[in-house]
């Protein structure tokens, strides 16, 4: 099992097919943990029917775990199989409705399909269920920016930032919230913490360039320019998300 883990993790997924595969020669073809690694490799290798056959013998040895219903809701999603995805999501919470990362499964396809509100909904009970984990507050965060509801955004990315406060790329989504609200000195202060914590990192010399021009503060945009000019292809990339997403 470890050797088909390892070789997972280093993207050779025939050779990781090939460990799973004796795992289930050692413990038997009753071992559902192991159908279900198997049928993970499959999906890794882009061999769905694979992937589905082992998912579909697990459940049979199995009719009670979540995790097969995960493994099949993820193959159902990568093939924009969206109803499909979700109805194994709701069928693993009615055995495990508490379970914090079930519940975001669910946002992220419902979100996918444009369902906003009952993705939010979904990830507030993730919050609800694990609320000691920052990514569930960021997660919400950033929906609720997509949403435009800033404010309300800002109340969940502050609850990551008080579990993650060494985070920079929280404090950068707070700058969009804020701005968001129309809240700019805290948008670019904002920026500037994320700077502070990884100074090495020019998008935000960027972010702060584009937030300062569009303030009328041309003399500190100007400060910033030298070192934006020295951002990357990704850099660039995700300035522009940055700006089309506030509509600048």
């Amino acid at each position: 099992m470890e050797l088909g883990a390892q070789s997972l993790n280093e993207g050779n997924y025939e050779k990781a097919i090939e460990h799973f595969r004796r795992a289930i020669d050692q413990r038997g073809p009753e071992d559902v943990r192991s159908r279900i690694d198997l049928g993970g490799a499959y999906e890794y290798a882009e061999m769905a029917p694979e992937a589905l056959r082992q998912y579909h013998r697990a459940l049979k040895i199995s009719k009670d775990s979540p995790e097969v219903l995960i493994g099949l809701s993820q193959l159902y999603k990568r093939h924009a199989r969206y109803k499909d995805s979700l109805k194994q999501i709701e069928e693993a919470l009615t055995l495990e409705p508490r379970n914090a990362f079930y519940q975001f499964k669910a946002a992220e396809i419902l979100r996918e399909v444009g369902d906003r509100d009952k993705a939010l909904l979904a990830a507030r009970l993730a919050v609800a269920a694990k609320p000691e984990d920052s990514f569930y507050h960021y997660w919400v965060g950033d929906l609720l920016i997509e949403m435009a509801r800033y404010d309300e955004a800002l109340v969940a990315l502050k609850a990551a930032l008080d579990l993650s406060p060494g985070d920079d790329f929280l404090y950068l989504r707070a700058a969009s919230a804020f701005w968001g609200a129309g809240r700019k000195q805290e948008a670019v202060k904002s920026v500037r913490l994320a700077s502070d914590l990884d100074p090495d990192k020019h998008l935000y010399h960027g972010v702060l360039e584009l937030l300062l021009n569009q303030s009328g503060l041309h003399e500190e945009a100007g400060l910033e320019a030298r070192r934006a000019a020295k951002m990357d292809s990704y850099d660039r990339d995700a300035l522009e998300r940055f700006a089309s997403e506030l509509s600048l």
